[in-house]
């Protein structure tokens, strides 16, 4: 059976709560606050769709309605079904740009290096300058 977000809103309500409450100190929304269901979710399960499958079986596990203690229900499905879960919610809740602004993280981001040509060149140079070296091996010699 193919699950969509739709199927289980209320458990990622109260799973994406339970795992990205609010912080009212640091003006940072919960994980719902920020649109996890409308926009979040939706994009992090569209770039890692491998994840998908996983993601809805361990939710399916899960009960309808938040439990006393929801960290404990995720915890008990297991270290393989907590993974999935917790890596899709907090890496769609990373995807929003006002939670990555408050937190002055700016993502994953390219790096260009620009290597040091002349430091290469001197490497090669002394190489050239040497000359070739190598050492004969007899005939019959197997490699170890």
């Amino acid at each position: 059976m193919t699950y969509t977000i739709d199927d289980f809103q209320t458990r990622i309500a109260w799973v994406a709560d339970a795992l990205i409450p609010s912080d009212a100190k640091f003006e940072m929304p919960s994980a719902m606050d920020a649109g996890m269901l409308e926009r979040l979710l939706p994009r992090a399960l569209k770039e890692r769709d491998d994840m998908a499958p996983s993601f809805f079986k361990a939710l399916a596990r899960l009960p309808e309605a938040r439990p006393n203690d929801p960290l404990e229900a995720i915890r008990a499905l297991g270290a393989d079904d907590f993974h999935v879960i917790s890596f899709l919610i907090a890496g769609a809740y990373f995807l929003d740009e006002a939670v990555t602004k408050r937190l002055r993280y700016p993502g994953q981001e390219a790096l260009y290096e620009t290597p040091d040509y002349d430091e290469i060149m001197e490497t090669v140079e002394r190489v050239q300058s040497r000359g070739q070296v190598y050492l004969d091996v007899p005939d019959g010699l197997e490699s170890v």
